[in-house]
């Protein structure tokens, strides 16, 4: 008995439609085989495909970790080299904050010392060279105190450092050595204009009290006329005829004429006596005292404080006189003492 053969496959090919047919036969297995193995060697080359990929990503990982680490390093080095520039730029800030504080307190020191200079000044103009003998007594700068020369060099030193820090560009550490080097010139500047003030102070109280002390001194002539009609001492008297002791100087003038104070003082008596005629009598330092005698006239009152060559009354020839004149005379301690004393530097 012949056994069943196997049903098999066929492929036609046609080339076309006038072309010779090819006829293939394949056996089933043969179709079934074919799928399968397609399908493994593409799941094969899937497979490959994702074993090369994860070796790439693990090889780019490790270069991605390696670059980081190195910019890790490279922003930590970073970080230091900023905060060494802070730091210094915070010193610098500080050392010109410390200049300007000096500076301003120089400013005032130097407004304070100008208007000191600028009273003696005005005090020298007005009594000329009468301070000169106060003054001269005074340390001279070689003795230790600074001259008004020595500051000014000084303080000039300083405006061109300041304008030499502001005009050219420099590091931070000359910035830093120019500002630390004006401030200890500051610093001594100060000291300076402290012991030229206390000096120039004390030299202001000397001169005005020595200036006060001869202007109290009665050397004034008290007339514009320097004729005298009669002195101090022993004379005969024009009434008389007998010798009499004058206790003052006789000045000549002409009825009117301007009587004027031979010192600073203040008016202790002014009226009228038959002998002195109209008179004014002023004290002063020294316990002295000027009287001024037969006036025409009295322009000042009792308490008044006169000063040197005020105009206290006028030349007559009220009370016991012969003639229109100034009688003038000084007492010391009470007892009458030579005017021309007092007055032959001024006559």
């Amino acid at each position: 008995m012949k056994r069943a053969r196997r049903p098999s496959w066929s492929f036609v090919v046609m080339r076309g439609a006038d072309k010779t047919v090819k006829q293939f036969s394949v056996s089933k297995r043969s179709v079934v085989v074919a799928p399968v193995a397609a399908a493994i060697a593409v799941t094969g080359a899937i497979a490959g495909l994702q074993l090369k990929a994860a070796y790439e990503l693990r090889h780019l990982e490790d270069q991605l970790f390696s670059q980081s680490a190195q910019f890790t390093q490279t922003i930590t080095g970073m970080d230091g080299v900023i905060a060494g520039k802070d730091e210094a730029i915070v010193s610098l800030q500080q050392e010109i904050l410390n200049l300007s504080r000096q500076a301003q307190e120089m400013k005032s020191k130097m407004s304070q010392l100008d208007e000191l200079e600028n009273k003696l000044k005005l005090f020298i103009e007005k009594y000329g060279g009468s301070i000169n003998d106060t003054t001269s007594s005074e340390p001279s700068s070689g003795s230790g105190k600074p001259s008004s020369g020595v500051v000014q060099t000084l303080a000039n030193r300083s405006e061109r450092q300041a304008a030499t820090y502001t005009a050219s560009p420099a590091s931070t550490m000359q910035i830093a050595m120019l500002a630390q080097h004006t401030s200890l010139d500051l610093g001594a500047l100060s000291e300076m204009v402290d012991a030229m003030e206390a000096s120039m102070e004390q030299t202001l109280i000397k001169a005005q009290h020595k200036r006060a002390t001869v202007d109290a001194y009665p050397s004034l002539w008290p007339a514009r006329s320097k004729q005298l009609t009669s002195g101090f001492g022993y004379r005969k008297d024009p009434f008389t005829g007998r010798a009499t002791f004058h206790a003052g100087i006789d000045i000549d003038g002409e009825i009117g004429d301007v009587v004027f104070s031979a010192a600073d003082g203040t008016v202790s008596d002014t009226g009228y006596d038959s002998r002195l005629g109209n008179y004014i009598v002023i004290d002063h330092l020294g316990e002295l005292q000027t009287t001024y005698m037969h006036l025409k006239r009295i322009d000042t009152k009792i308490g008044e404080d006169v000063v040197r060559g005020e105009k206290i009354g006028l030349i007559g020839n009220s009370g016991r006189s012969t003639g229109p004149h100034l009688h003038f005379q000084i007492m010391q301690r009470n007892e009458p003492v030579n005017p021309l004393k007092f007055l032959a530097k001024h006559s």
